[in-house]
């Protein structure tokens, strides 16, 4: 690889309006690991709740889906690049040690603030980095003398320069060239409007967040969580007024045990990503706007929905719910508790 061309090809990228506001490219490298599947990566992403997934322009994604995290990968070889235009999410602390056990990631991001950053990491550990403005003369990590090339590289006066080096880095590492004729062509979108909680563990967010819910939860029969879940979305759709055709579409598939078709999922999909909220997702429910517990009402029934068709196992729902329902919450978790082991 040439990385002087491939720096001035991620000077002239660096130029699209979206990566001078904010951009994150992770590379999980998968030598000597099982092939990743993205469903598995999706879900992680949604701190373990059921992924949305379809096939769009990563462009016309960023402009029609706002304050969502917008994931699109792209796979070479066994390594696994998450191209993140727009809102940044995969270059959380979070996401880094759910995905890094056992595995080293390559990730680098900016925003439109600032908060440049390069890091390795493996098993959890930061091994290199670099941070704010990209300075070389303060790496840090548990063995920054391994990255002396990566270092190098980094090395010019100029920020725009060093976020270009930044992607020559990942694509160094990640085997993928990224450019916008790519971008503006139909790809894999991994959407993401409820990421992994500050401080939530794999595999569960709300299982870190609600332990004894959770393990309750998954000791009762499976009808006893499907009645729960379906009650649950009716709460939720008669509260914050949610009977939407998408909804109810799929609800009604639900109720008598059929699947929605692919096209029915996408239209809920988008019905309940376009309500996203420029406030991040962790908001003070107590004292969030009507439109922000809404949102998160939605995306409480779009996934309690997506669990209902899968067997009423997963539980993520929850989360969000909890929000929605921050003042009714108790009443919920005496109901939930209530419930009789199978």
């Amino acid at each position: 690889m040439d990385v002087d061309e491939a720096i001035r090809h991620y000077r002239d990228l660096r130029a699209q309006d979206w990566m001078g506001e904010s951009c994150t490219w992770t590379v999980i490298i998968g030598d000597d690991q099982p092939l990743l599947d993205v469903t598995e990566v999706a879900t992680s992403l949604s701190g373990g709740a059921p992924p949305e997934i379809m096939k769009e322009r990563p462009s016309l994604a960023l402009d029609y889906y706002r304050y969502v995290n917008l994931v699109v990968p792209a796979r070479s070889g066994s390594h696994l690049n998450l191209i993140e235009p727009g809102v940044i999410h995969t270059n959380n602390e979070e996401f880094l040690q759910w995905m890094s056990m056992g595995r080293r990631i390559w990730s680098t991001s900016w925003h439109i603030k600032g908060g440049e950053k390069l890091l390795c990491v493996e098993n959890g550990e930061t091994l290199f980095g670099v941070g704010e403005f990209f300075d070389t003369d303060r790496p840090f990590g548990a063995d920054v003398a391994s990255y002396q090339r990566e270092l190098d590289i980094m090395r010019h006066t100029d920020i725009l320069q060093r976020n270009a080096a930044a992607l020559a880095i990942m694509e160094l590492h990640g085997g993928f060239r990224l450019t916008a004729e790519w971008l503006d062509s139909p790809q894999t979108v991994i959407t993401v409007d409820h990421p992994i909680a500050p401080g939530a563990t794999a595999p569960s967010a709300f299982a870190s967040a609600e332990p004894d819910l959770a393990a309750h939860l998954h000791e009762v029969s499976p009808a006893a969580r499907r009645s729960f879940l379906l009650r649950l979305i009716e709460q939720l759709t008669d509260r914050y007024d949610l009977h939407v055709p998408e909804v109810t579409a799929v609800l009604g598939h639900i109720r008598i045990s059929s699947h929605p078709t692919a096209g029915e999922w996408h239209d809920l999909a988008a019905e309940t990503l376009y309500l996203a909220q420029g406030q991040w997702p962790f908001a003070d429910p107590t004292t969030a706007e009507p439109e922000w517990l809404r949102w998160q009402a939605a995306i409480a029934v779009r996934h309690a929905l997506r669990s209902l068709d899968t067997g009423a196992q997963n539980l993520e729902a929850l989360l969000p719910a909890r929000k929605a329902l921050h003042d009714e919450w108790e009443n919920f978790r005496e109901e939930i508790l209530a419930l009789p082991k199978a």
